[in-house]
């Protein structure tokens, strides 16, 4: 199965969810800021790489785990990519998680974007736990 975490941009919300999925950051605690540094793709240099898979690693299940940037779009972008799978009669399936409630404004300072982020983890713990939940099934 391949899982993709989708929100307004691919380097925050998305980023910490299919990290935290994938066991780079912890599920249990709240991570320093070094360990929310080691996430692969956080940062505003990925935000512009709206629209495009970004591959991100592979859960303890063997799914493929990717993100995705879908700026305002994301019932669109969605509506799409399950016509695609469709279309393409993709055997394995594919489960879209719309972590978008979780995001948080980019443009803010990053210590208080991290301070933010800390305060709202325990709704990314929740969000990536129900997602395991569902594959699971």
């Amino acid at each position: 199965m391949k899982i993709i975490y989708h929100s307004y941009s691919p380097s925050y919300a998305a980023a910490v969810a299919a990290a935290m999925h994938i066991g780079i950051l912890p599920g249990e605690y709240v991570p320093d800021n070094k360990q929310i540094l080691s996430i692969p793709y956080f940062g505003r240099k990925y935000a512009s790489c709206f629209g495009l898979f970004i591959y991100v690693g592979i859960d303890e299940g063997y799914n493929e785990v990717y993100i995705l940037g879908t700026k305002n779009n994301i019932s669109v972008v969605r509506n799409e990519l399950v016509s695609v799978d469709y279309i393409l009669h993709m055997d394995e399936g594919v489960y879209y998680a719309d972590v978008s409630g979780l995001d948080i404004n980019i443009s803010l300072p990053e210590q208080l974007y991290y301070m933010l982020l800390k305060k709202r983890y325990s709704a990314f713990i929740k969000a990536v736990s129900y997602v395991k939940n569902q594959i699971s099934v």
